[in-house]
């Protein structure tokens, strides 16, 4: 792997991770047109510092919501212990947790079949294409929906778990994640920004998971190139930088109502690479 190469898959993780066009399926169509990475290991461990980097943009982002939510958490967690808490007194802080918590819960029944669907997506092109069109179609749907009221903290649990319903097929390489969270959110009735916030908040415990079961894999193969270290360093630092501006330039987007920006964009990318799957 190149300095070049590290760049151009940190500016796609950068990019792709948070404005609504697919990461994961940009990375693999990357990887397949370009023919780069060929050890699978190194990949995984690479995807790993990719995403890591993308966490640390949200956590610059939101510190203040975050680091309200992880005090939160432990005041909480010391009411249950000594049986002060009682739901129905919940906080709006405490409710968001509550929320996350349930939209986290479908990624369990994913588990099981990540690296089944990611094996099968990543030997086939065309159905990349697809889940590509597929996004578009939701990225659409969003700006049509009316102006919500509620808050990620005066949602309701099927809301939540509406949202995490979505965020587990978006393990799909062609679904974004963000895109299909946010639009889920806005379908509900929760307002734009507010959904944008639930959704990339939630993409921390979503990360770190990604992350772990990456270094599970990468250490069962046993195969990690210590020579890539600084490619490795340079692709943690753009993805992070880039990260940030993307979350940056969605926020902005968002109140324009113009996600049909990244559907059209999605939409084209979709149909070539369906087609190309088809030749290659």
């Amino acid at each position: 792997m190149s300095f070049i190469e590290a760049i151009i898959m940190g500016l796609i993780q950068g990019i792709a991770e948070f404005l609504p066009i697919s990461s994961s399926g940009h990375l693999v169509i990357t990887e397949k047109l370009f023919n780069w990475g060929e050890a699978q290991s190194a990949d995984l461990f690479f995807d790993m510092i990719l995403h890591l980097g993308t966490l640390i943009a949200v956590f610059i982002v939101f510190r203040k919501t975050i680091g309200e939510l992880i005090i939160c958490l432990f005041k909480t967690i010391g009411q249950i212990f000594t049986g002060k808490f009682r739901p129905k007194d919940a906080t709006p802080t405490q409710r968001m947790i509550g929320f996350l918590i349930l939209s986290l819960l479908p990624l369990l029944l994913i588990v099981p079949f990540k690296d089944f669907i990611e094996d099968f997506f990543y030997n086939s092109l065309t159905a990349v294409g697809i889940a590509l069109i597929i996004n578009s179609v939701l990225l659409f749907a969003c700006d049509r929906f009316k102006e919500g009221k509620k808050t990620s903290c005066s949602m309701r649990k099927r809301d939540a778990l509406a949202i995490g319903a979505v965020q587990a097929i978006a393990v799909i390489p062609g679904i974004s994640r963000s895109g299909s969270t946010i639009t889920a959110g806005v379908g509900m009735g929760i307002e734009r920004s507010e959904a944008a916030k639930y959704s990339f908040i939630l993409s921390i415990p979503t990360i770190l998971a990604a992350v772990l079961l990456d270094v599970v894999d990468t250490v069962q193969a046993g195969e990690i190139n210590t020579d890539l270290f600084p490619q490795y360093a340079v692709g943690f630092i753009v993805s992070a930088v880039v990260g940030f501006l993307a979350i940056k330039l969605l926020q902005y987007i968002l109140k324009s109502k113009k996600f049909i920006i990244f559907s059209a964009y999605c939409l084209i990318v979709g149909i070539t690479v369906t087609a190309l799957g088809f030749l290659i």
